[in-house]
């Protein structure tokens, strides 16, 4: 049934929470970098999650790293997040966007508090506001921790294993034994079941990811990419679990494949310092995080070290969200 006004709402990590920018949708220069970032603990599993220089935030650089705090309109009117994007274009008249910058799947779970594992948890009270407004259509990007979080991720395993040529199933078959470890699709479905299980009329949609174009990384560009199938196929199986699982709200649920041209601006990649084994630069790229683009340009946050897609970028997730939920009827 299509709602005659329709209601969204979102959550998730950095990149539906669009960090990178500031109040107005712009984006903040790389020198803000150590005033946003969340902070990494440990291999990356635990962090200090919070809105600051997210277009959801109201709070910028230098603010508390932890603090979480939305702006009135949820960065619907700065339409850098693909979810304020698609809320504009379906000219929905309720939106907000509960995504955080830095929570993990962990975050999201229905986990009690505890102070060895602060993350655990920590947002669901975000994802059960979401559960009683039992909006028409929730967005979200999770699971994607191992490209947010490089060069401090636990991929970095990975690559110290690849750093002298090791075929591609071999770091393939590194990542996925990292993603199973991590339990990603299981956690994945966890909170799908959550969400539709809490809500009567909701309908999920997960976005996949886009291989990051960092500057700095362990990871060589041709590595970002298999990482990052590597993570979505993880979400595809995941929502194939849950609509196959035979409840009565399995159906409500859908994937988002965004895609664009990952060879579309090469850059040179050249060995970098060894600061958690080898790492690999690439100086300047015309579509990622060099100084020779604009901010209009980028495709990736400057603060995000090249790991959160842009508006621009965003808008390709938009478009491909908008096609689900129009060839699903749900709007």
């Amino acid at each position: 049934m299509v709602p005659a006004s329709l209601r969204i709402r979102a959550f998730g990590d950095a990149v539906t929470a669009g960090f990178g920018v500031d109040r107005s949708g712009a984006a903040l220069p790389i020198t803000d970098a150590m005033e946003c970032r969340p902070k990494w603990i440990g291999d990356g599993t635990a962090t200090t999650a919070g809105t600051r220089c997210s277009s959801n935030g109201s709070n910028g650089p230098g603010s508390p790293a932890d603090e979480v705090s939305f702006s009135a309109d949820f960065g619907m009117a700065n339409k850098m997040s693909w979810a304020a994007q698609v809320a504009n274009q379906l000219g929905a008249i309720d939106f907000a966007n509960y995504a955080v910058t830095g929570s993990s799947l962990a975050s999201w779970l229905n986990l009690p508090r505890d102070d060895d594992a602060p993350s655990e948890g920590a947002q669901h009270d975000l994802l059960e506001r979401i559960e009683r407004d039992d909006p028409d259509i929730v967005l979200a990007t999770i699971g994607g921790e191992a490209i947010l979080q490089q060069p401090a991720g636990a991929d970095r395993t990975c690559a110290k294993s690849s750093g002298d040529g090791i075929e591609r199933t071999q770091f393939l078959s590194c990542v996925n034994a990292l993603l199973d470890q991590q339990l990603v699709k299981q956690r994945v479905m966890a909170i799908a079941f959550d969400v539709l299980a809490s809500t009567q009329n909701a309908k999920l949609l997960f976005a996949t990811y886009l291989p990051a174009e960092p500057q700095f990384s362990v990871l060589v560009p041709w590595q970002q990419t298999v990482l990052a199938e590597a993570i979505n196929n993880q979400i595809r199986q995941a929502v194939q679990g849950v609509a196959e699982s035979g409840a009565s709200w399995a159906k409500r649920i859908d994937v988002v494949e965004a895609s664009f041209q990952a060879d579309r601006c090469p850059s040179p990649v050249i060995p970098g310092p060894r600061l958690l084994g080898r790492t690999w630069f690439t100086p300047v790229s015309r579509c990622g995080v060099g100084a020779s683009t604009t901010p209009t340009q980028l495709a990736f946050t400057p603060v995000s070290f090249g790991t959160v897609p842009s508006a621009s970028l965003q808008q390709v997730m938009a478009t491909a969200a908008i096609a689900v939920i129009q060839r699903q009827a749900w709007a």
